[in-house]
């Protein structure tokens, strides 16, 4: 990583990476959407509601509400009781995050706007309807996100647009330039030997939780552990004397970026591929044919792996 920088007190940073493979990026991207643990609102229970909002939306909407509480403090996750209750009155009443009243360690669990410092707005009451919901909380390790930005693009090379600018002029007299200036800029990205990109400018910006930093070094230790379990299991062979390793727990963001190193090692495999059985089922297999130790090959992948993990815990 390269060229850290952090804004919005913390919560949003800026990077470059350079000389990785676009799978590794990719991976720390995909963790970091959906893969981070959170602690979410669980366990809805509606025992009154008379509002314009049918029952599943209203479970989902209270169940959306950002929880600034982290990982970490299990006997808040443990011990908090949530509690929103309105009887029938005369008049509209608007409801926000503040309304809801907060049994447990500590109050203010639930996140303000991070810019303003304002309660959610969750729901408006018409004249004489009723509302009564209890929930707790609880840790989800995938399926929930922290951020509100994960992103990254290829690195323009500074030479090679402007190489590719004169020509665009050249080639194309009367066009506007901004057409280069706007779009045509990006096939001038940053490339290795092989024309593949390899450098990369990466944005993560946080809902408001955890610190940017904090998510970054967590997705990372998030991966690491993904192939250090990985590598564990059984290795197989197939009908074509390939090897293969199955798993139920992973997908795209790690067979991607194995398929990737192993390709790149020299003199390790033949061929490689990653598939996931099908979209409907939770199943990756690596398959690779090699002429070395099949544990030699899951040596290099892990050593690979946690080295590029390793790198960004250094320098984030």
């Amino acid at each position: 990583m390269e060229n850290l920088r952090y804004s919005l007190n913390g919560y949003r940073l800026t990077c470059e990476f350079k000389n990785v493979p676009i799978p590794f990026v990719n991976a720390l991207r995909r963790i970091l959407l959906a893969e981070i643990p959170t602690v979410v609102i669980r366990d809805v229970v509606i025992r009154d509601n008379t509002s314009h909002m049918i029952h599943e939306m209203l479970k989902h909407r209270v169940e959306m509400i950002p929880v600034a509480v982290t990982a970490s403090e299990g006997d808040v996750i443990r011990d908090t009781k949530i509690t929103l209750r309105y009887m029938p009155g005369p008049e509209e009443r608007e409801i926000t995050s503040d309304d809801f009243a907060i049994n447990g360690p500590r109050q203010g669990i639930f996140l303000k706007d991070r810019d303003l410092g304002a309660p959610l707005y969750f729901l408006t009451l018409k004249p004489n309807e009723s509302l009564h919901i209890e929930a707790g909380l609880g840790l989800a390790m995938t399926g929930a996100s922290q951020v509100c930005v994960s992103t990254f693009k290829n690195h323009i090379d500074e030479e090679r647009a402007k190489l590719d600018r004169d020509s665009f002029i050249l080639g194309n007299t009367g066009e506007d330039v901004r057409i280069f200036d706007n779009h045509l800029i990006q096939r001038s990205f940053a490339r290795d030997e092989n024309e593949r990109p390899n450098h990369f400018d990466f944005v993560l910006e946080s809902i408001g939780v955890q610190p940017a930093r904090d998510l970054m070094r967590t997705a990372a230790e998030v991966l690491k552990k993904k192939f250090i379990e990985f590598v564990k299991l059984p290795v197989s062979k197939d009908d074509t004397g390939a090897y293969i390793i199955e798993t139920t727990t992973e997908g795209h963001t790690l067979g991607a970026l194995a398929q990737a190193i192993l390709y790149n090692a020299p003199g390790m495999v033949d061929f490689v591929s990653y598939r996931i059985d099908h979209p409907l089922t939770a199943k990756l297999i690596l398959q690779f044919r090699t002429k070395v130790k099949p544990e030699e090959v899951l040596v290099r992948l892990h050593n690979e792996a946690v080295s590029l993990c390793e790198t960004v815990l250094r320098t984030v």
